[in-house]
């Protein structure tokens, strides 16, 4: 027979049954290498996508996907990956969130996909070849995505890290297999746009919504405004840092062809990152049930050492070979300069240092200084930007990296005078 015993970090007196044998908790608890496994190959996929498509189509027919791609990063960076982390934290402390915050679910994924929609509309003619199609995929790719990441904070907060990386692995593996296939029948951008949509289709097929439980007794709802709000607000500046070059680029007077260059290169680079949004539950459900002041102390030192030695390698690395890596995945026409190949490679270590960092934060609820490390990240991003001669690929990428930077240290400083 179980016995009766309370969870670290549970609330006072609420009891679960739990079998007296113990299993192995933080990251190396059940599913852990599922989750790390289907985000990798699902990563593996999203490139592939972006290769395939940047070679059927070239620099000047691929741009309006790499827009597409940017806008809907952005936008989902901002709002569904914070709602994904409300309902992990939430669901982790016990919480029945599909049913008591339906209404905020629907709010965000559906303003956010009409928000999306409207942006793509008005500039169809400058960046989307004219082509209204495109805003009805920003919508539905938001909306079902909308599904995709409520699904994962249902499975990140009951633990199924396991079921998390099969919902990763079929993310990809849908965007990748509808590229080709839409693509032998039209090799067009919008081909690409429809494969897109199709990516988050796979969660239909595990229904994580399933799992959700009756709330326990004696939790304490998180008011749900106030933490999306104050998310939504840092990850506004943190993605307009992180995703913004093409659209920087384009602001500066660059053409199409840069566009494309800057869109794969960033892209490309971004694959540690990539694949932090896609742990990064796994992150926070360990802060949220064993999180501790000198714990996170003694974490924000830490990433701080390894950040620091990581950033200047990441330089070294993308100067010396970073050119040719994308010269070889995506073609001679994609090849950026060295210096921004370091540059960009650089700054996208300091923003995975800053995620990481940035989950002590979230698990505590503080998400208003969040907000404050990445607004002054931007700021310095900008300053940068705007104050740098050169061209506007090099201007862009030295404003990312001041802006990382900054960002990096802000949130830093916060995580430990919080804690």
């Amino acid at each position: 027979m179980p016995a009766t015993k309370i969870n670290p970090g549970q609330d006072v007196g609420v009891t679960v049954e739990e079998p007296l044998i113990e299993q192995p908790r933080g990251l190396r608890a059940p599913g852990t290498a599922r989750m790390i496994g289907g985000s990798l190959i699902g990563a593996l996929c999203a490139y592939l996508f972006q290769v395939v498509g940047g070679r059927t189509l070239g620099t000047h027919a691929f741009a309006p996907i790499a827009i597409l791609w940017t806008v809907f990063f952005i936008g989902a960076t901002v709002s569904l990956i914070p709602l994904e982390q409300f309902v992990t934290r939430e669901v982790g402390r016990g919480r029945r969130v599909l049913i008591a915050d339906r209404s905020v679910v629907a709010v965000v994924t559906v303003g956010t996909g009409l928000l999306l929609a409207g942006f793509v509309y008005f500039t169809r003619d400058g960046l989307f070849d004219g082509q209204s199609i495109f805003a009805v995929q920003a919508f539905l790719l938001t909306v079902l995505y909308g599904f995709m990441q409520v699904g994962k904070g249902v499975l990140a907060g009951h633990r199924r890290f396991a079921t998390y990386g099969s919902v990763l692995l079929l993310e990809g593996l849908f965007r990748l297999a509808a590229a080709v296939g839409f693509l032998a029948i039209s090799p067009t951008a919008v081909s690409l746009g429809w494969a897109m949509v199709a990516a988050p289709l796979g969660i239909f097929l595990i229904s994580p919504w399933r799992l959700d439980r009756e709330t326990v007794a004696g939790v304490v709802p998180t008011p749900a405004r106030g933490f999306l709000s104050s998310y939504a607000v840092g990850a506004s500046a943190s993605q307009l840092l992180l995703a913004g070059a093409p659209l920087g680029v384009a602001a500066l007077g660059g053409g199409e062809t840069l566009r494309s260059i800057m869109f794969q290169t960033f892209t490309l680079y971004r694959a540690p990152l990539t694949l932090i949004y896609n742990l990064q539950g796994r992150v926070l459900s360990l802060l949220v049930r064993h999180g501790n002041g000198d714990a996170i102390k003694h974490l924000a030192r830490r990433l701080l050492i390894v950040g620091a030695v990581l950033v200047g390698a990441a330089a070294i690395v993308g100067f010396g070979v970073g050119p040719r890596v994308v010269e070889l995945l995506y073609g001679a026409e994609f090849r950026p300069v060295a210096l921004v190949a370091a540059l960009a490679a650089a700054g996208v270590i300091a923003a995975a240092v800053t995620q990481v960092l940035s989950q002590a934060l979230v698990a505590a609820g503080s998400t208003g200084e969040l907000a404050g490390a990445w607004i002054g990240g931007l700021l310095v991003g900008l300053a940068t930007m705007l104050a740098l001669p050169g061209t506007p690929d090099f201007r862009v990428a030295a404003g990312f990296v001041a802006g990382e930077v900054a960002a990096l240290a802000i949130a830093s400083w916060r995580t430990v005078r919080r804690s």
